[in-house]
């Protein structure tokens, strides 16, 4: 029995420390994940101002109520963007927060 106790307490030592480094995993990779969410949120951001930009140009070409529409349609289409942006990059956070 003197001989099983050591056994024994080596072997959960070694999953105590085993657990340990599955959940310093687990943030990394949770860490990374936020990252990578930022970084595509901000690229999606730049290329949204970018067509909304060209939009804008595009409609300056034009006169009257066709211009009023075009601008209108540029900024619809701008506002529907961001909001989809946004909603990927909460979505990316919140599954980066479960990982933790």
């Amino acid at each position: 029995m003197k001989k099983l106790i050591p056994v024994i307490l080596t072997g959960l030592f070694a999953m105590s420390m085993n657990v340990h480094a599955i959940a310093d995993d687990a943030k990394q990779d949770a860490k990374a994940v936020k990252e990578r969410a930022e970084g595509d949120y901000k690229a999606a951001k730049a290329k949204i101002k970018g067509e909304h930009e060209a939009s804008e140009a595009e409609c300056k070409k034009l006169d009257g109520d066709a211009k009023k529409a075009c601008n209108k349609d540029a900024d619809a289409k701008e506002k529907m963007a961001k909001a989809d942006a946004e909603a990927a990059y909460k979505k990316s956070k919140a599954e980066a927060s479960a990982m933790k």
